[in-house]
């Protein structure tokens, strides 16, 4: 079977969290053809469940669906940076809490046919507080459900 083959990639535009990339290919059937891509930082996103089963979210507006968001806590890897650590640092960012036990859940790609990031997902629980200062472009509510609550927001289509 023929592969799809890499020929070159090329930076077009640097930007804060991520680049553009003209990458060209050699597809299957012989033709080559380039693609941009969106070249960007993997990044994590965490479930936090308390003790009483409530999970922690945050609401914060989306530029690119223009509209106020409900989402588990997450955030762009520094680079170099292991994903525990990443996880452990959103989480007290964003909804001030650490926890005993961050187990990983799985990941995926956001994108993956215009984008590299590659998010991988947490459970936390056995959370305290644990405050780190918020990013200083976000503007985070938080809120929480009840895991019944959260499971009809999943069924219902509201997350």
């Amino acid at each position: 079977m023929k592969k799809t083959t890499l020929l070159s990639k090329e930076t077009i535009l640097q930007a804060h969290v991520f680049d553009i990339v003209k990458v060209s290919v050699r597809l299957p059937d012989g033709r080559e053809r380039s693609y941009d891509l969106v070249d960007h930082a993997d990044a994590v996103t965490i479930l936090p469940v308390d003790a009483a089963g409530q999970v922690y979210f945050v609401s914060q507006y989306r530029i690119g669906a223009e509209a106020q968001l409900l989402e588990f806590p997450a955030g762009v890897m520094e680079k170099g940076e292991d994903a525990l650590l990443s996880a452990r640092r959103e989480l007290r960012e964003e909804i001030g809490m650490d926890c005993q036990n961050l187990r990983f859940i799985g990941g995926f790609y956001m994108a993956a046919g215009y984008s590299t990031e590659y998010m991988r997902c947490f459970l936390a629980q056995g959370l305290f507080a644990a405050p780190l200062k918020q990013d200083e472009d976000e503007f985070l509510s938080v809120c929480t459900k009840s895991l019944d609550e959260t499971y009809a927001m999943v069924w219902n289509g509201q997350i």
